[in-house]
């Protein structure tokens, strides 16, 4: 945030998303905050800053979040300047919606939507058109200087899609997927391959090109890989799109992998991702159920190890690294 803040700003913050709590506390360390609104899902590290704090859910819409969303109008409406810092997973954990849609309607849409294995972008247009905070109609409230930071969960540029875009003013990017594998590559070091883009196919489209990838490797690299592939939910299982990515690369390659989420939650495993090790079990019936049922998480804890960690405060999209024997 240091590199991306200046004295120039205006000192009103919103913060709202998975990241608002780090962000905001990111921005006070190097800027005079005057007054601060957070909007965040439940789980996710508060801030240390003093500010209105509101905690709504994720991935679906509550109660809790129409509260947020009248909160943040009111805090907008009485403030003439605003910094947004904008951060994904705010879609749902913040919303008003946008006459004549209801609450209900709201709630129902959006579960759907996230249900649906549509890309990100897509999902968050279609967001757009029932909320009253939402493509970019909450910045447009604001009746002085807005600057907005952007920290992006969603396809490279795409800044109006992170948390479906509520405000639109003066965007700058602060950090994204990419970011997350250019450092993970300079981690690594010599040995790195980074692949070209982010992947965001269908989730086994996704396994098979890492899996082809891999091959034309050398013996001794990792391929370094981000993005969100996409998944539909066919059961009511266990699991993620880090967990049935790793079940489905196992079902194609015996290579060391590691597939996680970097805001520390891959769907409802309970795990940010899993780590592979080199092994012998081939896929089998139990497998390909487990899939059908959208519980990818219990095949990938028999066959690797889970990644437990607390929610992380970041949101730049999924990790994979993959090591050729």
């Amino acid at each position: 945030m240091r590199r991306h803040v200046d004295a120039g700003m205006p000192r009103n913050v919103v913060a709202i998303g998975k990241c608002a709590g780090a962000l905001l506390d990111g921005v006070a360390a190097v800027h005079d905050v005057a007054s601060a609104f957070v909007a965040i899902p439940g789980g996710y590290h508060l801030p240390r800053t003093n500010a209105e704090v509101h905690v709504g859910g994720h991935p679906h819409m509550t109660r809790a979040s129409f509260d947020a969303g009248r909160a943040l109008l009111r805090f907008v409406d009485a403030h003439d300047d605003i910094l947004f810092l904008v951060s994904g997973g705010g879609s749902a954990c913040v919303e008003v919606p946008l006459a004549p849609h209801t609450e209900e309607e709201l709630i129902e849409t959006n579960a759907r939507l996230v249900a649906s294995g549509l890309p990100i972008g897509a999902i968050n247009a279609e967001r757009a058109k029932w909320s009253a905070l939402k493509g970019g109609r909450l910045g447009a409230r604001v009746r002085g200087e807005v600057v907005t930071l952007v920290y992006s969960d969603v396809s490279s540029g795409n800044l109006r899609d992170v948390a479906s875009g509520p405000s639109d003013r003066n965007m700058i990017l602060v950090a994204d997927n990419d970011t997350l594998t250019a450092t993970a590559a300079e981690l690594i070091g010599d040995r790195a391959v980074r692949w070209n883009g982010q992947i965001e196919c269908d989730v086994a489209d996704a396994a098979q090109q890492i899996a082809n990838k891999v091959q034309t490797m050398k013996a001794g690299e990792i391929l370094v890989a981000g993005g969100e592939p996409t998944v539909i939910v066919r059961g009511n299982g266990r699991g993620g799109r880090c967990s049935e990515l790793a079940v489905r690369f196992a079902m194609l390659s015996a290579c060391e992998a590691l597939f996680a989420s970097s805001d520390g939650v891959d769907g409802n495993s309970g795990a940010a991702g899993v780590c592979l090790r080199r092994r012998s079990a081939a896929a089998d019936d139990e497998w390909r159920a487990a899939l059908e049922q959208s519980d990818s998480f219990r095949i990938a804890a028999q066959i690797g190890e889970p990644i437990m960690i607390a929610a992380t405060g970041n949101n730049l999209r999924d990790l994979f690294l993959v090591a050729r024997d």
